[in-house]
């Protein structure tokens, strides 16, 4: 079941949970309404690791730089 979502396959956000910026790879689940992504997030030159998330948890990286004033 899909959850029609705001999230976009492929582009950055910034993960609240983690501190970082992560890409979205695709929703894998819906859990009690909220829509679940698989993220990337790269750690070091050439690794990745690959998490699932809540879509709560992702914010645009233009919105979280423009509340930092």
């Amino acid at each position: 079941m899909k959850v029609k979502s705001s999230i976009e396959r492929g582009a950055e956000y910034l993960c609240t949970k983690l501190g970082d910026v992560v890409t979205a790879i695709q929703q894998v689940a819906v859990v009690k309404g909220m829509a679940m992504w698989e993220v990337e997030r790269r750690i070091g030159a050439g690794i990745r690791k690959r998490l699932i998330v809540s879509e709560r948890s992702l914010i645009p990286p233009q919105l979280s730089s423009a509340g930092a004033c």
